[in-house]
C-alpha cells in the first residue's frame, strides 16, 4: 500500500485547473493507496477501530476540491481493480474502472454495459451515484455489493435497497454509511457483435454531444424544471432566440440569451447549460455565482457533483 503524508488536494483532482490554489495548502494528513480488497478493508477497520475521520474516492471524476479542503486520512480505491468471472460469478472489486468493466462485458455478450463505456469513475463510484449513461444505468447491471459499515460489520445490499433517485442514492444521500468492497454484476447474455455496434454507435454520439473528460467532472447540475419568475422570463428570452434562429439547440440560443441579461462571462465555461468547464483558476471563482445565478431561475436546481471543502 502506498502512503503519503503532508499532501495537497491537487494529488487527488480530477480536475487540474485550479493547480496553483490547491498546492498553497497541504490539506491531507495521510493518502492511502490500497491495492487490495483485503488492504482496503483492513485499513478502513482500523480507521473506524481508532475512531479516525476519513473520505473515501475514486478517480475523483465527480467531485470538486475547494482549496480550503482538509482531511485526516484519504483512501483512493482505484488500485483495488481486480475483477473475475468465472462459471459461478462474474464479480469486481470497487475500484474497478466502469468503463473498463463496461468494454470486457460487451465483449462477452453481457446485456446492459453499452451505454457505460465511456463513463468515467469507478464501478463503486457509480452504484453511490446511481450514474448512468444512453439508456444504461451502473445500478441495472449490479446484482448485489457488499459494504463494509462503520462498525466494521460486512452487509451484503442490492441496488434496490438504496432508495435510488435520479443521480442519488441513500448513500450519496448519507442515509446509509459504508464502504462498498465489492460487487456481483449481472450477466444476461446477448449477442456480443450487436452490442459493439450499439456501444460503437454510444461512443460517435457521447463524443459529438460531450466534451472529453478533462477540465469537467460530468453533468454539473440536475433539476431545473420549477421555474422561479425570474427564470420565466429568462426561458421566454431564450425560446424567442430560438426562434429567431430556427433552432432548438441550446448550445446557440443559451449563450446570446447570457450576454443579453449582462452574465457573458460564464459563457466561456459553459459546455451547456448544466455542464461546467474548470479550464483555468477565473472558472473556479466564477462557479459559485454560476450556481447562484441557476439558483435564481429555478427552484429545483440542484448540484449533481459533489463539493469537498
Amino acid at each position: 500500500m502506498l502512503i503519503f503524508e503532508n499532501v495537497t488536494a491537487q494529488q487527488i483532482s480530477w480536475v487540474k485547473s485550479n493547480k496553483k490554489n490547491l498546492e498553497n495548502q497541504s490539506g491531507i494528513k495521510k493518502l492511502y493507496y490500497p491495492e487490495t480488497q483485503d488492504e482496503l478493508k483492513d485499513l478502513i477497520m482500523t480507521l473506524n477501530n481508532n475512531h479516525e475521520q476519513y473520505d473515501i474516492i475514486g478517480y475523483s471524476s465527480n467531485t470538486l476540491f475547494l482549496p480550503s479542503y482538509t482531511a485526516d486520512n484519504v483512501v483512493c480505491t482505484k488500485n483495488v481493480n481486480s475483477w473475475k468471472d468465472t462459471d459461478n460469478e462474474f464479480v469486481c472489486d470497487c475500484g474497478v474502472a466502469i468503463g473498463k468493466i463496461a468494454k470486457y462485458a460487451i465483449e462477452q455478450g453481457y446485456i446492459g454495459f453499452e451505454g457505460l463505456t465511456d463513463l468515467p469513475g469507478t464501478v463503486a463510484a457509480g452504484i453511490y451515484g446511481n450514474c448512468g449513461c444512453r439508456g444504461c444505468s451502473v445500478n441495472k447491471v449490479v446484482e448485489s455489493f457488499s459494504l463494509l459499515t462503520p462498525d466494521n460489520r460486512v452487509v451484503e445490499l442490492t441496488p434496490q435497497q438504496l432508495d435510488l433517485k435520479y443521480r442519488s442514492s441513500s448513500l450519496k444521500r448519507h442515509e446509509i454509511q459504508g464502504v462498498i468492497l465489492q460487487i456481483k454484476l449481472i450477466r444476461n447474455i446477448g449477442k456480443a457483435e450487436e452490442l459493439i455496434k450499439i456501444a460503437e454507435k454510444n461512443h460517435l454520439i457521447r463524443k459529438k454531444n460531450q466534451p472529453s473528460g478533462a477540465n469537467n467532472l460530468g453533468t454539473t447540475f440536475n433539476g431545473g424544471n420549477n421555474y422561479t419568475i425570474k427564470g420565466l422570463a429568462f426561458t421566454l428570452l431564450e425560446k424567442t432566440i430560438q426562434f429567431f434562429l430556427w433552432t432548438s439547440d441550446r448550445r446557440r440560443s443559451y449563450p446570446k440569451a447570457l450576454r443579453l441579461v449582462g452574465k457573458a462571462k460564464f459563457i466561456p465555461y459553459l459546455f451547456n447549460p448544466k455542464r461546467y468547464m474548470f479550464t483555468d483558476e477565473k472558472s473556479h471563482i466564477l462557479f459559485d455565482e454560476y450556481c447562484s445565478f441557476l439558483e435564481s431561475l429555478y427552484k429545483d436546481s440542484r448540484l449533481e457533483i459533489e463539493i469537498r471543502k
